[in-house]
């Protein structure tokens, strides 16, 4: 079991950037000289929100949910492995909105974020559940040690906050999707100052949904299944891969794009442009096996292969394989069992010195209310490994996830 400590938390090293200065997107708002933004998802391609990293530690939302939905907010150094409330109050029971660790519930979840130098908190909120009980979509921003909590930004009652979300490093980049009272969506990518509290459109979306960022670039996914870049600052688009059902085979994480493309797995680089055809491992059509796409660097694939009844199966047997360049797929042991499955190990954040933090184990789920309004879920456990041996599927010792 976790330790339940409450520890006066030390003061982060923080370097505190600019705000976005509510300028509307276009060159000719640009400032003279001005280096181009440097965007980055803060959630997987699918929006599952792990949390979010610093320098010097991990946050992320504990697993312990109270009855009445609210949580925790929880902090694991990276040098001890520690896991801690966000909480500086002595003898704090965690359990009441006094601790700054407590969270309410929020029907479409909490996603913290590390952004500018101070961590953020991400309502998203779910359309028509705030006449429920449920919490407004609003943002919320403290310092790293959870000192000087505040709200900066809340929305309606008709709005969500659609994940995964980018930042250039100050602003949080999102689609927000707004409910009209004819019953159609209204979809925008906006831009959001979480330390000014302002938020600003950038342009509309027509069935597209942000799905990452990379150097200069926002890719959004079309509906058609092609991958759009968007240039914020120029407020230019521009495709950069159409494929026959992209849609339902692609993965976009960091700045390495995998799709499908005439029987075998491709991946693009989007900042070079480079493609790597994946020629050692011919993708089973649909009548043989369903293939899910995991994750992806600039030189590896993680797939999952599984068969339902009706499908004939392929060559390779149901589980995890590791796809590189022209080499036949390598079977891949990192997994950990959840309930009745096998889960694979997966990265939840980079270490500035290029280790992983990776998700690599699950304690059993505690008890809860049965009023509950989650589904619990065991207590995460990590381990920071070195890329070579994530991506070869080095298991670690056991015994070492904390």
């Amino acid at each position: 079991m976790k330790k339940k400590l409450c520890a006066v938390l030390a003061l982060f090293p923080a370097l505190l950037l600019a705000g976005c200065g509510g300028q509307n997107a276009g060159a000719a708002n640009a400032p003279a000289g001005a280096q181009p933004a440097a965007f980055s998802a803060l959630q997987r391609n699918s929006g599952w929100n792990d949390g979010s990293g610093s320098e010097n530690g991990f946050y992320y939302i504990g697993s312990d949910v109270r009855g009445d939905g609210s949580a925790n907010l929880m902090y694991l150094d990276y040098a001890t492995m520690q896991k801690v409330y966000l909480c500086s109050q002595p003898n704090c029971s965690h359990d009441t909105q006094a601790c700054t660790s407590c969270l309410p519930y929020s029907a479409g979840g909490i996603l913290p974020c590390v952004v500018g130098g101070h961590l953020v908190l991400v309502f998203p909120g779910n359309v028509g559940t705030a006449a429920n009980g449920s919490v407004l979509p609003h943002i919320e921003q403290m310092e790293l040690d959870g000192a000087d909590r505040k709200t900066t930004l809340t929305f309606e009652a008709n709005q969500r906050i659609n994940r995964p979300l980018a930042t250039d490093g100050t602003c949080l980049y999102c689609e927000l999707d707004t409910a009209t009272e004819d019953g159609n969506t209204k979809a925008e990518l906006v831009r959001i100052d979480p330390a000014a509290g302002t938020v600003e459109t950038l342009c509309a979306l027509e069935q597209e949904w942000v799905k990452g960022g990379a150097g200069s670039k926002l890719f959004l996914l079309a509906a058609d299944g092609s991958y759009v870049s968007y240039d914020p600052a120029a407020d230019e688009r521009e495709t950069v891969v159409t494929a026959e059902n992209v849609h339902i085979d692609s993965l976009l994480e960091g700045g390495t794009l995998a799709y499908k493309e005439d029987g075998y797995f491709c991946l693009l680089d989007l900042l070079s442009g480079e493609k790597t055809v994946l020629s050692g491992f011919d993708v089973p059509g649909a009548e043989e096996a369903f293939v899910n796409l995991v994750d992806v660097d600039p030189a590896h694939l993680l797939v999952q292969v599984e068969t339902a009844s009706h499908q004939t199966g392929a060559d390779l047997a149901d589980g995890y394989y590791m796809v590189t360049g022209d080499a036949a797929p390598q079977k891949w042991e990192l997994v950990y069992r959840s309930g009745e499955e096998d889960l694979p190990f997966r990265r939840a954040a980079t270490l500035p010195d290029g280790r992983y933090l990776v998700v690599a184990g699950e304690e059993a789920a505690a008890d809860v209310n049965a009023g509950s309004y989650y589904v619990p879920t065991g207590e995460k456990q990590y381990l920071q490994m070195e890329p070579e041996d994530f991506w070869n599927g080095v298991n670690p010792a056991a015994g070492a996830a904390q």
